[in-house]
């Protein structure tokens, strides 16, 4: 993936982009969806958070 569509992808979704909680799931008819993986253990983390995700308690980017 190119540096500029990185910074586009960070810009609409937030700290989901890089953070290691974060999955990407595509349908069959090819929509795609950030699922954080924290919600399987902690039911204060929403499955599917909105967009963009500005704050969260459980970020935690990827290392690099």
């Amino acid at each position: 993936m190119s540096e500029r569509r990185k910074e586009e992808e960070a810009a609409r979704v937030g700290l989901c982009a890089d953070c290691r909680h974060a999955r990407v799931i595509e349908s069959a008819k090819g929509s795609r969806f950030l699922l954080c993986q924290l919600s399987q253990s902690d039911p204060a983390f929403p499955k599917y958070p909105r967009l963009p995700v500005l704050r969260c308690p459980g970020y935690a980017p990827t290392a690099q």
